[in-house]
């Protein structure tokens, strides 16, 4: 069965499928978009050739061209970086405030400032990290569930706690956040 293609992750209304929209690397995506566009522009329709796969080249246009593909893969290891950079910096934040409180503990508030510096320049880049931790859980959040703990003191499947953070650069998502959710005792999911 062959894999599906980005316009069919993009229009399929269900959310588990969606989940999977990261993995088709970005070159791939917009080769196929210019592809459906040549044929519209042709009058062909969708469905009369197979759909892009990774490998496949991108079709040539003047900026493509422009591009080279050493271009398309330092992209890839910049936002890498930036994903493992803004990990590492929330992690670490983490580790200096008081889980209680949500202070920063006596002994870590000179080092608390500076990873904060670096969080609000991750801002001014126009870098979010979220780790949706408290919030209710819905299928459709940019997060890759763990596990499904039952929890007391909870009514509704909500996230609990986060091993990563989703990263999102100028509406772009570099990276999905890890959760694990807390559902309601005995709830038929726990098993």
């Amino acid at each position: 069965m062959a894999s599906p293609s980005f316009l069919d992750l993009l229009l399929a209304r269900d959310p588990r499928r969606l989940v999977r929209f990261p993995d088709i690397p970005l070159d791939a995506a917009l080769a196929e978009l210019r592809l459906l566009q040549e044929k519209a522009a042709r009058g062909e329709t969708r469905n009369s050739a197979p759909p892009i796969s990774a490998s496949t080249a991108p079709i040539s246009t003047p900026a493509a061209a422009a591009t080279p593909a050493s271009a398309a893969l330092a992209n890839e290891s910049i936002d890498a970086g930036l994903c493992a950079l803004a990990t590492h910096v929330w992690r670490t934040k983490g580790k200096l405030v008081d889980p209680d409180s949500g202070e920063p503990k006596e002994e870590t508030r000179r080092v608390y400032r500076h990873v904060e510096a670096a969080l609000e320049s991750f801002t001014q880049m126009g870098v979010t990290l979220t780790d949706w931790i408290g919030q209710p859980y819905d299928p459709g959040l940019p997060v890759k569930v763990l596990t499904f703990q039952p929890t007391e003191g909870i009514t509704r499947d909500t996230i609990v706690e986060a091993v990563r953070p989703t990263v999102v650069w100028k509406d772009r998502l570099l990276q999905l956040g890890e959760v694990v959710v807390g559902i309601p005792p005995n709830s038929e999911k726990a098993s």
